[in-house]
């Protein structure tokens, strides 16, 4: 039997007991794609851009599930002196029944107690407690996920945050800002002329039936521990997968692993129609 449609570093499983197997394609898989490779690249050429009047600054957007959280999560290894940069997420808690502060969200990023957001003004005043940690650690940009939460607020709420991240651009802090958000960020942006301007915009859209597409899917298959090939990038697999997730990055990687979960559970070692319409119907069934 031919191993070679398996990824060398992922060959050891194939002699492995169903469970292990099963642990091996559940595991959080991350495939390059151009779309992430085009965020990098212009992070990493943002990243060396010299301290001018206004930093630039990046809005990443995309539906639910395009693989914004995901690329977030990979910056760390794939962005130059990524451990000067902070990190937050805007996204609200159900079970909380406050809504997140940019600037207090900001302060805990730097280790910061929540009162040190606060300081003796309110609103749009950065407290020097912040200032003081940015300048010592030498931050040099902010990344920020769920970026719409922060902007779908009343007027006031909304105001006092782009004015928290218009001084944070400015030549006091020089902070280059990576946004990540859905395309209600993006509506809300464009409502300001001026930070319409400052942001450089990026889409990250679905897949469709593309080489793109089908070299992704290629590397997936690569990845995954079946004793025979799928074939997943042939034409009617493309398109029974597109038919199914719409394209969506979240729902295709979810789909391709139940179905090799299936496959590995009832020794088709493959994945096929059945075993994606398997996934489809129940992906916790196998």
């Amino acid at each position: 039997m031919s191993d070679e449609h398996v990824r060398p570093d992922k060959r050891k499983y194939l002699s492995e007991d169903t469970d292990v197997r099963i642990a091996a394609i559940l595991e959080e898989l991350w495939v390059d794609n151009n779309s992430s490779e085009a965020v990098f690249r212009m992070m990493n050429n943002i990243e060396a851009v010299p301290d001018r009047m206004n930093a630039p600054a990046l809005l990443v957007v995309g539906p639910g599930g395009s693989g914004k959280t995901a690329i977030i999560s990979k910056i760390p290894s794939r962005i130059k002196n990524s451990d000067r940069l902070a990190f937050i997420s805007m996204a609200e808690s159900p079970e909380i029944n406050v809504k997140k502060s940019l600037k207090t969200e900001l302060a805990l990023a730097l280790g910061l107690p929540i009162t040190a957001a606060q300081g003796a003004k309110g609103g749009s005043h950065i407290p020097n407690e912040i200032r003081e940690v940015i300048k010592l650690r030498r931050i040099w940009g902010l990344v920020i996920d769920e970026f719409h939460d922060a902007l779908l607020r009343s007027k006031q709420e909304q105001r006092m945050h782009m004015s928290i991240l218009k001084k944070l651009l400015g030549a006091e802090y020089g902070l280059k800002l990576f946004c990540f958000g859905t395309f209600s960020a993006r509506n809300a942006l464009q409502s300001n002329d001026e930070f319409k301007r400052r942001f450089h915009e990026v889409i990250l859209a679905d897949w469709g039936e593309d080489e793109e597409f089908r070299s992704f899917l290629l590397e997936i298959e690569e990845s995954l521990p079946l004793r025979l090939p799928s074939h997943l990038y042939s034409e009617e697999m493309v398109r029974s997968i597109l038919s199914i997730t719409y394209g969506r990055m979240d729902k295709t990687l979810d789909l391709i692993r139940g179905a090799a979960c299936y496959a590995v559970k009832l020794g088709v070692e493959k994945i096929d129609l059945d075993m994606l319409q398997r996934a489809n119907k129940n992906p916790w069934g196998y």
